[in-house]
């Protein structure tokens, strides 16, 4: 997981910072330091985020190859 995906899982659930930030149990600032590649993920919000991939639909990982050509 890195801070790409992480951000892609947000764009891909249409969420915004403050909002994903409260689905995952961590401040909007923490979310925004990590999209910037300011913070690292923590084990704790790398466990969340894994957990929330998981519950995707199979379309996410095209979302995703067209997220990191794009970004």
């Amino acid at each position: 997981m890195n801070s790409s995906k992480a951000k892609a899982i947000r764009y891909f659930l249409g969420e915004s910072q403050a909002k994903f930030a409260r689905r995952i149990g961590v401040a909007a600032s923490t979310i925004c330091a990590i999209e910037k590649e300011k913070r690292d993920i923590t084990d704790y919000i790398r466990a969340k985020l894994v957990r929330i991939e998981a519950e995707l639909p199979d379309d996410f990982k095209n979302f995703y190859d067209h997220f990191k050509i794009s970004s």
